[in-house]
């Protein structure tokens, strides 16, 4: 276990060097953002795949173990690069408004890492069978207890509540339904900065009939919308964005993707405008 929480540590620091080697840049474009965000969150589900299957040496669990981690990976794909983002531009408008500079990409890979742990411990802690003892002391005990033998309860709970939400949010039209929905695209063009003015995602919602992903996915967006703080980064991507959907109102999943890779693009010379507001 201590091998690999150290091992998760150092994957961690990478993610943060390497955010800040992103935050450098002068500019920055879809590959070097897709491969950073995949990279990252991918071994985070594969760390929390070793985790949860630590002490079940059953070699048909653990690869089951492995398909449900890489299947809850996918699912959460799209929604932890969003719930990502707006953590890192918490973050952003934290240090901006305490020391004067913009940190981004280390926060954004490093919950990108997290977040993706946590599911693909899930996703394979709902079959592991540990051959081990239930712990009997130390810190937590409960809580380790509750996660030591299935059936979890709680952890199928769980995925009854998020996995349909989150699988609406990743699949929002027939054109989604691929085995990955993401990758490198050095011809997607950088769209100038716009500032936002309103929320867009209220607005496609009022005015054009949906599939109900289609709705669920504009529905999650309109929630979060607001609470990206105005900050010189969280401000551009807002209203990036906010231009970009209202531009194509009725899109797929893959098309979203896409938006929000344009709006980092867009709004990445503010990392480096120090009057920006």
């Amino acid at each position: 276990m201590k091998l690999l929480f150290g091992l998760g540590a150092l994957i961690a620091l990478t993610c943060v060097a390497w955010g800040f080697k992103l935050d450098a840049q002068v500019t920055i474009t879809q590959p070097d953002l897709f491969w950073s965000l995949l990279v990252s969150g991918l071994s985070g589900s594969l760390l929390g795949w070793r985790v949860a299957m630590r002490n079940d040496s059953n070699p048909l669990r653990n690869l089951i173990g492995l398909v449900g981690s890489l299947v809850a990976w996918r699912v959460s794909y799209f929604p932890f690069m969003v719930l990502a983002g707006w953590k890192a531009s918490l973050v952003e408008f934290t240090v901006w408004n305490t020391a004067g500079t913009n940190v981004v990409y280390p926060a954004f890979l490093f919950f990108m890492f997290i977040q993706h742990a946590g599911v693909g411990f899930i996703g394979a802690a709902a079959v592991a069978s540990p051959q081990n003892a239930p712990p009997d002391k130390g810190r937590l005990l409960w809580v380790r207890r509750l996660f030591h033998k299935p059936p979890r309860k709680l952890l199928w709970a769980l995925a009854v509540v998020a996995l349909p939400v989150a699988a609406m949010v990743s699949f929002s039209t027939a054109d989604d339904f691929v085995l990955f929905n993401d990758g490198p695209n050095s011809e997607l063009a950088t769209p100038p900065i716009s500032q936002p003015e309103s929320n867009p995602y209220d607005q496609i919602i009022a005015e054009h009939d949906m599939s109900l992903p289609a709705w669920v996915l504009a529905k999650n967006a309109a929630m979060t919308y607001p609470l990206v703080p105005e900050s010189p980064w969280g401000s551009a991507i807002k209203g990036t964005l906010e231009k970009l959907t209202l531009a194509r109102p009725v899109a797929t999943t893959r098309d979203r993707v896409d938006e929000h890779y344009q709006a980092y693009m867009a709004a990445h010379p503010r990392l480096h405008d120090k009057d920006a507001k």
